[in-house]
């Protein structure tokens, strides 16, 4: 049986990945033994096959290209994920972080197909599976707002998209400690344009938000019960994380113009919340900081995006704070994500300050843990 190689790299994309060329070669420089995995869409062009097939044959790496047949096939073990996962939208992540799992890779990182490899030796920056000093931050509103880590061009201010607007706070204080701790999930942390809601995108519309430089040497991690959302684009995560990770593609209330309902972008901001609470009772640790990459970003619809982002946005001190009530029991992730899968729903639906679009949201996004669970007890 061939050994599993240790890192996965996976990315979804509709364009052809170039800039895979750079983190092959990063690979190959120091030396690490990584599966790439790319999910294509409907959109995604046929000559991506053929770019990762010669990507495959001259760098000695995998390189796994995953069709939109390709992806029907592998899905077919997993009947509900293969009909809940709609078509052109990112959370076709899943299958790759799905299949990168099953193939044993113990780091399965996630990038975006516009994340510039900006610094040396990428998969080794994501600093996971052992114990790592660095310093704990907990904060004064239990919220800590990790885009002070980044220099802004003019100064500003700027949040991680997903941080709830009643927690953007002045008065948000810091208290670090140096400790050791075990990183399951390392976020890194972009240059350029970084993860900011659209409606901050809207706001500065005709002076762009740029991220210019990390201005730390070395990771911070979340002390427990400090919240920070992280998103999907690389980060990395253990291998034991990933059945307690799903980005899932509620709709988000709104449709495209062939009457498709559109997914909301608040897939990987929920399930990093999840994940936090997860961590903090298994006493492991979600850190920030490098590696950092370059986003040259994708051309967007800044009002499409807000149209994704509001339902998210307005419940999202809501889901936390009802998030954080529960107590867990479980010995590992698998078992703490099918805790909530149970428990949170009830909880979070028994809201008296829910709307009914607010409520439609959320039932759409405990249909998509409870069929993340079932989908790792069937393996």
């Amino acid at each position: 049986m061939n050994k599993a190689p240790h890192y996965a790299i996976v990315t979804t994309t509709i364009f052809i990945p170039k800039l895979l060329k750079a983190y092959v070669a990063d690979a190959k420089k120091y030396n690490r033994d990584i599966l790439f995995v790319v999910i294509g869409d409907k959109k995604t062009p046929p000559e991506t096959e053929v770019f990762c097939r010669e990507l495959q044959r001259t760098s000695g790496f995998r390189v796994e290209y995953f069709s939109p047949e390709m992806q029907e096939s592998y899905l077919s073990r997993f009947p509900s994920l293969k009909k809940y996962l709609p078509w052109n939208c990112i959370m076709r992540r899943n299958v790759g972080m799905l299949y990168a799992y099953e193939q044993g890779c113990e780091i399965i990182a996630t990038i975006d197909d516009d994340n510039f490899l900006a610094a040396p030796d990428y998969v080794g920056n994501h600093r996971l599976g052992g114990e790592v000093p660095m310093s704990v931050i907990t904060s004064s509103t239990k919220w800590a707002n990790v885009c002070r880590l980044l220099d802004e061009k003019q100064g500003r201010t700027i949040y991680h998209r997903g941080f709830p607007l009643e927690k953007r706070m002045k008065n948000e204080k810091w208290t670090e400690r140096r400790q050791k701790v075990t990183p399951v999930v390392n976020a890194g942390l972009w240059l350029g344009e970084p993860d900011v809601d659209a409606i901050e995108r809207l706001y500065h519309f005709t002076d762009p938000t740029t991220a210019t430089k990390w201005n730390r040497k070395e990771n911070i991690a979340l002390g427990r019960g400090t919240w920070s959302p992280f998103n999907s684009q690389n980060t990395a995560l253990l291998r034991r994380a990933i059945p307690a990770y799903f980005l899932s593609p509620m709709p988000s209330g709104y449709f495209d113009k062939n009457g498709n309902a559109i997914p909301t972008r608040y897939d990987d901001i929920w399930g990093a919340y999840i994940l936090k609470h997860i961590a903090d009772h298994m006493g492991e640790a979600i850190t920030f900081g490098a590696p950092i990459v370059r986003q040259n970003r994708n051309p967007h619809n800044y009002w499409k995006d807000f149209d994704m982002e509001r339902h998210g946005l307005a419940l999202s001190e809501r889901f936390v704070k009802t998030l954080a009530s529960i107590s867990l029991n479980g010995k590992d992730y698998r078992s703490c994500y099918a805790e909530l899968a149970m428990l949170f729903p009830g909880a979070m639906l028994a809201r008296a300050d829910l709307s009914p679009q607010e409520r439609t949201y959320l039932e759409g996004y405990f249909e998509g843990m409870r069929i993340w669970r079932d989908t790792f007890s069937s393996l």
